[in-house]
């Protein structure tokens, strides 16, 4: 029996048809054949145009594990399964991630046009009208507000610093290069507004999350990502029912958040172009969904990290 059909019986009684193996390759130094386990991760996804057809995609997902066999073909070790099973829902939740990031990059100027996500990133808003007014922010300024909103203020105030938005100087903070730059490209509050927002989500969507708390705009980018994700595995656009949203959500989120609030918030990603909407469906912004695909290909493979 030669190592490739060794390695591959191996697989197959220890890891079940999901998981695969590439080509043992040979370590001269050491004497052993090493192969990499992999899987392409099958996924059924639905168009409710269709509701007997079922479009099938797969996940290539590398580095699961290893199988090693000696020179004379007699194992050695490998990954427990387990392990490669961790590994692959690892995976699943790097492209989950992966994918909100896609949407995000694509979408931040229609999700800074909601309503919603002004009124969260309100202080970003209050912090530039201030700027534009008179040039600067006091310490004294920050430091009469209370605890917590002194503490908001103050980090959103070095996450636009980060960005180049502001800039710290004596005795306060003023505006930075980038904001000089939007606010000539604009000319307008309000449009500069959205720039500003639309710069902030984009590039700091996850250090918002992370730092700030932004529950309402992430349950936006959550409803929205429902429907994207879907069809960027699908790599087409995919006609979607209310329901199949609704039941997607509940499917992927442990936040409970009833029908009414989704179909609102759908209307909000229609109005502002994030989504379209005809009869019953809803389906995507194609010049958004083409943005979104060529971001998915300029992304490197996703595998877990190494142990």
């Amino acid at each position: 029996m030669s190592v490739v059909e060794q390695v591959r019986k191996y697989s197959v009684q220890h890891y079940g048809n999901l998981i695969s193996v590439a080509e043992p390759e040979f370590n001269a130094r050491t004497k052993t054949w090493l192969a990499e386990l992999k899987s392409d991760y099958p996924r059924i996804i639905q168009d409710d145009r269709r509701p007997n057809e079922r479009i099938l995609k797969f996940l290539s997902l590398r580095r699961l594990g290893t199988i090693k066999f000696g020179d004379d073909l007699k194992f050695i070790e490998a990954t427990p399964r387990e392990i490669c099973i961790q590994n692959l829902s690892s995976f699943l939740d790097m492209w989950q991630e992966r994918a909100e990031r896609i949407i995000v990059k694509a979408s931040s100027d229609h999700f800074a046009r909601i309503n919603e996500t002004q009124t969260v990133l309100s202080k970003v808003s209050m912090i530039l009208s201030n700027l534009l007014a008179k040039e600067m922010i006091s310490e004294k300024e920050i430091a009469s507000n209370p605890p917590k909103v002194k503490g908001k203020i103050r980090r959103y105030l070095k996450l636009l610093e980060g960005l180049d938005l502001v800039r710290e100087i004596e005795g306060g903070y003023t505006y930075g290069n980038l904001f000089t730059e939007l606010f000539k490209k604009t000319g307008e509050f309000q449009e500069f507004k959205i720039a500003v927002l639309s710069h902030v989500i984009r590039e700091r969507y996850s250090a918002l999350k992370e730092t700030i708390g932004i529950d309402q705009l992430e349950t936006i980018v959550h409803v929205d990502s429902c429907y994207y994700r879907p069809a960027l595995e699908a790599e087409n656009l995919l006609y979607w029912t209310c329901d199949s949203i609704v039941n997607r959500y509940r499917k992927i989120y442990s936040r409970r958040l009833s029908p009414l609030r989704i179909t609102h918030i759908l209307g909000e990603l229609v109005n502002v172009k994030a989504l379209e909407h005809e009869d019953k469906y809803y389906f995507g912004n194609e010049e958004l969904f083409s943005q979104m695909m060529d971001l998915k290909s300029e992304m490197a493979e996703l595998s877990p990290p190494r142990a």
